[in-house]
C-alpha cells in the first residue's frame, strides 16, 4: 500500500521521528492483530497461521502479509 502515513505521522517525519512512527505502527498492528486475523479468516474461510506487517517511511509504503493454512475458499 502507498501513502499510508497519517497527517500526524507525516509531521513526525519532518522532525526526524522515524523511530517513533515505526513504534506507533508496531503498537497499532499488535493491538489490532486479532481483528485483522478474524476478518481475513472470515473472508477467506482459512485459518491465519501468521501475520507479518511492515512499514517504510520514505517512500511511504506499508505491507500486511497473512499466511494462510491453504488456498482461500478451499477446505
Amino acid at each position: 500500500m502507498h501513502d499510508v502515513l497519517t497527517h500526524a505521522e507525516r509531521s513526525l517525519t519532518q522532525t526526524g521521528q522515524i523511530d517513533a512512527i515505526n513504534h506507533i505502527r508496531h503498537l497499532f498492528q499488535h493491538t489490532m492483530e486479532a481483528d485483522f486475523r478474524e476478518a481475513v479468516e472470515r473472508l477467506t474461510g482459512r485459518k491465519v497461521l501468521a501475520f507479518i506487517g511492515g512499514n517504510h517511511v520514505d517512500p511511504d509504503i506499508a505491507a500486511e502479509l497473512f499466511v494462510l493454512d491453504g488456498p482461500p475458499g478451499k477446505s
